[in-house]
């Protein structure tokens, strides 16, 4: 690529870095990632969210099944609140849990359209996305499991909480570590013990990086939901947030994407079909 005159001061600049897409394929700023995000849902969010909204619709009919199951289990005293908690309960969680895969799915399936300028269509998405979900879950139940797990068991063999806050700050620095498997395992096509690897050789460096980007979904999310949940019950509660998950998911990939152009330090490694890399 050609050098470039300026004349703020004259000379000859290096070459610009490519930008096919919405941030430069190179090393990337936190102004830039939050410019990238803002640029890919202004290209991208009706599609996204179209794909999103279709996808969680198909996903909700077997909780709004189950609910319709509790809600008629609750008439008789005795086994209502029972059956409430032993069934809705759950199917809320893997909702939550799918919704959060799904989204995930997404944004990977997006991330390199969004890079290289291209056009998406929301079938397109869809159809991207919905072959990633398994490895995106497996990578992000098995992170949870890493980072949350060891505090589980030790709650669950009776531990009090206060024993358990030295834990606490192990357990971040692994969800941060981890945070970027679930993309690595969608885009790279990644088992997920790979992805949990993957992600820890990304973050190695940049783990503050990591923590800012990721940590406003660990708030935004359940602020929205308790802010519903008043006015529009368990179905807003559930929706709402997982409408919003393509914003912390979206900061993530392009994480993703700053982290593989610093190690890999070539603009062309996102040019080539995803899951050829496996470095």
């Amino acid at each position: 690529m050609a050098q470039h005159w300026t004349h703020r001061g004259g000379g000859w600049l290096p070459p610009r870095s490519p930008r096919p897409g919405v941030v430069p394929l190179r090393p990337l700023g936190r102004r830039e990632l939050l410019g990238g995000v803002l640029t890919t849902l202004g290209r991208y969010g009706g599609r996204l969210l179209g794909a999103l909204f279709l996808g969680l619709s198909a996903g909700l009919l077997p909780v709004a099944a189950v609910a319709g199951a509790a809600t008629l289990a609750s008439v008789t005293r005795t086994a209502g609140s029972r059956v409430f908690v032993h069934t809705l309960v759950p199917a809320a969680v893997l909702f939550l849990l799918f919704a959060g895969a799904l989204a995930t799915a997404l944004a990977t399936a997006l991330l390199r359209p969004a890079l290289l300028g291209r056009a998406v269509t929301v079938p397109g998405l869809l159809r991207a996305a919905v072959p990633r979900i398994p490895a995106v879950l497996g990578a992000r139940l098995l992170a949870l499991t890493a980072a949350a797990g060891p505090g589980a068991a030790a709650l669950a063999s009776g531990l009090p909480p206060l024993a358990l806050l030295p834990l606490a700050p192990v357990a971040l620095w692994l969800g941060v570590l981890f945070a970027l498997a679930p993309t690595a395992a969608g885009y790279e096509g990644l088992a997920p013990p790979a992805a949990l690897r993957r992600s820890a050789a990304l973050v190695r460096g940049a783990w503050w990086q990591t923590f800012a980007v990721t940590a406003p979904a660990g708030v935004l999310l359940p602020v929205a939901a308790y802010a519903l949940y008043p006015g529009f019950g368990l179905p807003g509660a559930l929706l709402a947030p997982a409408l919003l998950l393509p914003v912390p998911r979206l900061a993530t990939g392009l994480l993703y994407a700053d982290r593989r152009l610093r190690r890999e330090h070539r603009a062309g490694v996102f040019a080539t079909r995803p899951g050829v890399s496996r470095g």
